[in-house]
């Protein structure tokens, strides 16, 4: 009979210390989830002033090019001028949401890192093997 209570003092201290581990490991992964839904929202900050400045500066562009052809062209030449001025303020903004594009795409998920390290955990404490 004395060795039961041993036994359940050792079952009771590995839980008890499996406990405090997974405690750690759910804390770790939540401050890893933190850190990067913070980086995910200073990217999303970034593009979207990437986009906002790149229209505001197609359209200042685009407007001051027209006004000056409209300005300095012949009357007869002022409708090349217009048309010359709307594609190369639309190209602007094409280039500059290329750019927008390419700086989403080059950014890995987010949550990726979290992902990552849980399918980790999940590997480790598998029963399956």
């Amino acid at each position: 009979m004395s060795r039961l209570p041993r036994i359940i003092s050792r079952f009771t201290g590995a839980a008890g210390r499996f406990s405090e581990l997974a405690g750690q490991i759910l804390e770790d992964r939540l401050e890893l989830l933190a850190l990067e839904l913070r980086e995910a929202k200073i990217r999303l900050i970034q593009a979207w002033l990437l986009a906002c400045m790149g229209m505001v500066f197609s359209m200042v562009g685009l407007l001051l090019v027209v006004l000056a052809g409209v300005y300095i062209l012949p009357p007869e030449w002022k409708i090349y001028g217009l048309l010359a001025a709307a594609a190369a303020s639309l190209l602007a903004g094409v280039f500059l949401f290329i750019a927008v594009s390419r700086h989403l795409g080059q950014k890995p998920l987010a949550f990726d890192q979290s992902l990552a390290e849980l399918k980790k955990d999940m590997k480790c404490f598998s029963i399956r093997k």
